[in-house]
């Protein structure tokens, strides 16, 4: 599947686990934006939208206003459902924060794009693989972080990440 996503904005976690290299090991042999992109978590899918850059800045500083630093662990590599080349890595602990962080997001800044996301039947996760395999990745580490910050990018030709800024959660 192809998406077109020049020149659309989005909001992720960017991740920076102690052991991440084994992460990037596997996104650059079967992902094919690892070269363009740091690990992540999409809280908001690209979205194309009329609000402008520092007003999407604005609402996002206020709608996380309510959120604390804390922790995710990841462990365990799953394939979504349906027929797909995608394999991901689990979130195993608060996963359920970043689905209300992207549920604020979506229902008290960008509501016009909420129906795309919930077509995905949105699962926040870390995309591994997105390509057909020969056989299937072995990860069995576990990993955790601190999340403190979200991450707004605005996708440049190729695919090509253009950090726009980051909001930090309040301590």
């Amino acid at each position: 599947m192809t998406f077109n996503n020049e020149n659309k904005r989005d909001i992720l976690i960017m991740v920076n686990f102690p052991n991440i290299d084994k992460i990037k090991d596997i996104q650059k042999k079967y992902y094919d934006i690892a070269n363009k992109i740091e690990p992540h978590i999409a809280v908001a899918f690209p979205f194309n939208s009329e609000i402008t850059d520092e007003e999407l800045y604005n609402k996002l500083y206020e709608v996380l206003s309510k959120y604390k630093p804390f922790k995710i662990v990841c462990h365990g590599v799953s394939i979504p459902v349906g027929e797909s080349n995608y394999r991901f890595l689990n979130i195993v602990e608060n996963k359920d924060i970043i689905k209300n962080i992207s549920d604020d997001i979506y229902k008290n800044i960008i509501p016009e794009c909420l129906e795309y996301r919930n077509k995905y039947n949105y699962d926040p996760h870390i995309s591994l693989v997105n390509k057909p395999l020969d056989e299937e990745i072995e990860l069995d580490d576990t990993f955790e972080m601190i999340v403190d910050s979200l991450y707004v990018e605005r996708i440049g030709d190729n695919d090509q990440s253009i950090k726009l800024y980051d909001i930090k959660l309040e301590k």
